[in-house]
């Protein structure tokens, strides 16, 4: 299985047990039908591991955002290549504006004429989801440096009206840069967003290890420990930002 660090509190080498989602991960193989022996592997450059999962240098790997395969994105390179787990966790996508320039975001319209930052190479599906259209229909202007940092730099300076990344990451990134007075959250969520184990579609087992793995997780959520895990890894992430 391939994962990769500085993604707290999901998956952290340094973290208690390696990260929320790789903890959840591991309880529900050992749920699962007949467990099996298996190793975590960790790769920090995450733009090498779609790769490695596909070609099958790795059975399975986690934690991945699925897009919407169900509908419009049906031909995404993720959809196409990809079995999705059930979801493991599921994430809020908010928007981070400065805190002197709050602005309404009520319905999708308040949007419109705004010039969004999320960083290169994350997901944009839920932007342009059916019924909003936002890139589509050139109503707001996405930009894409190559950092979370970066976005937060651009939002202070005055490039970019939100950041629109998981409440995590942005809070995370907050408390990273001391911005806690100057940046606030908007409370509507952009979207609800869900972390995967992925297995490639070509593998000669994934049938199986999607079963077994669904099956274990599926056992996992039904128990007392599914919410344990994710009570304690948030309350640690909450005093790590703390101090």
């Amino acid at each position: 299985m391939l994962t990769g660090s500085n993604y707290p509190p999901f998956t952290q080498i340094d973290w208690p047990q390696q990260g929320m989602v790789t903890e959840l991960v591991a309880a529900a193989m050992a749920e699962s039908p007949e467990p099996e022996r298996y190793r975590i592997r960790w790769r920090d450059d995450w733009a090498t591991h779609l790769d490695a999962i596909r070609d099958k240098s790795y059975d399975m790997g986690f934690p991945w955002y699925r897009p919407d395969c169900a509908t419009y994105q049906q031909d995404d390179a993720r959809c196409v290549d990809f079995h999705f787990s059930d979801p493991v966790v599921e994430l809020v996508i908010l928007m981070f504006v400065r805190a002197d320039n709050e602005f309404p975001f009520t319905q999708d319209a308040d949007i419109e004429g705004r010039t969004l930052c999320r960083p290169s190479g994350y997901f944009t599906h839920d932007l342009d989801r059916p019924g909003r259209g936002w890139l589509t229909r050139d109503v707001v202007k996405l930009v894409q440096p190559d950092t979370p940092e970066a976005c937060f730099n651009l939002l202070m300076a005055g490039e970019v009206d939100a950041v629109t990344v998981n409440e995590f990451l942005g809070v995370q990134q907050m408390f990273k840069a001391q911005l806690t007075e100057a940046v606030v959250p908007l409370p509507r969520p952009v979207s609800t967003q869900s972390l995967h184990v992925i297995i490639s579609k070509t593998h000669w087992r994934a049938t199986s290890l999607l079963y077994r793995f669904n099956a274990g997780l599926a056992r996992l959520k039904q128990s007392e420990a599914y919410a344990e895990i994710v009570s304690r890894h948030l309350a640690y992430y909450w005093e790590q930002l703390k101090g």
